[in-house]
């Protein structure tokens, strides 16, 4: 990845004098790939020292789960110890800075919203409603009003453990528009799967019914910038479906592969699982 935080409009030029045993130090962190020049490695040091973060997100819990029977509630409600499954997506994320959740709920929001309620937390959440499953595009179209600066969008039913602050400084360093994490399975075939050139996703395809050559796949966390709305067409309904592979198409989705925990929630085998790992 390169440290290219913003673009030539964002920069002003500036002169300053530095210990040589420090402007050294600096200078070790050029490896030409990541950080290719001296300004980009004082940027970097920057942004880290000063802690950029991102600061909102918008999680998906919306859908009636269809694989996974747990009699009338839904499962972002399923417990995983003392906490529901969706209190642990926006714990984990929480811990890396993010302070204003965006939740869309549509089956049982009522539910969702009086269990948030009740709790005690050291974060802001608000609920975005529908009444029926919408896609994955008009959650993000109700919520837009809300997102003027970069947000990162988190499936409700999916925890990843990697580092959000890394994901984030990745997005930056080639001004993106759009970045995916992605993870590697076995079976791609049940996942978007990206296919992935350099830094940059060139192909993206949903539950493709053939073998496509990869085995990385969607992992349900995104960073998007607020020009990322100006790619969605009053057609699209499907993220996955319509608006990545566009993105993919006109090199605007960058790909940040992890390795870790992928873990998403569709079975009760992965409840189950989730209990013991997390």
């Amino acid at each position: 990845m390169n440290f290219n935080a913003g673009n030539a409009r964002n920069r002003t030029r500036v002169t300053i004098s530095i210990r040589r045993d420090l402007l050294e130090r600096v200078d070790n962190l050029i490896d030409g790939l990541t950080i290719r020049s001296r300004s980009q490695a004082i940027e970097f040091l920057l942004s880290k020292f000063l802690g950029e973060k991102i600061s909102a997100a918008l999680v998906l819990a919306g859908g009636k789960p269809k694989d996974i029977k747990l009699g009338r509630t839904t499962k972002f409600l399923a417990k995983l110890g003392s906490k529901t499954l969706l209190e642990k997506v926006l714990e984990h994320l929480h811990g890396f800075g993010i302070n204003n959740f965006l939740v869309y709920a549509d089956y049982k929001s009522d539910e969702l919203i009086e269990h948030f309620e009740q709790l005690s937390l050291n974060y802001s959440v608000r609920f975005i409603t529908g009444k029926k499953a919408i896609g994955t595009v008009q959650p993000l179209i109700k919520a837009r009003r809300f997102l003027k600066s970069t947000f990162m969008l988190a499936y409700g039913d999916t925890i990843c453990r990697f580092n959000f602050d890394d994901m984030y400084r990745f997005h930056r360093s080639n001004n993106s528009v759009a970045t995916l994490a992605l993870t590697s399975v076995d079976k791609p075939k049940r996942y978007g799967v990206a296919i992935v050139e350099g830094a940059k996703i060139k192909g993206f395809v949903e539950k493709p019914k053939a073998d496509i050559g990869s085995y990385l796949v969607n992992a349900g966390y995104f960073i998007f910038e607020p020009e990322f709305f100006t790619y969605i067409r009053k057609t699209d309904k499907s993220l996955e479906k319509h608006v990545l592979p566009r993105l993919a198409a006109q090199g605007k989705l960058f790909a940040y592969p992890f390795q870790g925990l992928y873990l998403n929630v569709n079975t009760k085998a992965d409840l189950e699982r989730a209990k013991v790992l997390l």
